[in-house]
């Protein structure tokens, strides 16, 4: 992976999508519910429909959380083997 201080600008629109997604979600837990918790099922399938671009990317990434996780902790488990062993 390349070293960079600025994110490319494919990069900088993922983020701009998964910050569009959160923001959706963020309403909908924190203000919708709040105030008006018979509407956010129905805000929520309304942005879903009007921004699918932003879900597809967020349900991606909280598919791919656990994977990764797992991953991640099976590389660890496996460096830690190594160095006891050492």
């Amino acid at each position: 992976m390349a070293k960079r201080k600025v994110a490319t600008k494919a990069e900088k629109d993922v983020i701009d999508r998964l910050a569009h997604a959160f923001a959706c979600e963020e309403i909908a837990k924190h203000v919708i519910r709040t105030h008006y918790p018979d509407l956010e099922e129905s805000y929520k399938a309304h942005m879903r429909k009007t921004c699918p671009e932003f879900y597809r990317l967020l349900d991606e990434l909280q598919k791919a959380i656990p994977r990764v996780r797992k991953q991640m902790l099976k590389e660890f488990e496996k460096e830690v083997k190594v160095q006891t062993h050492e």
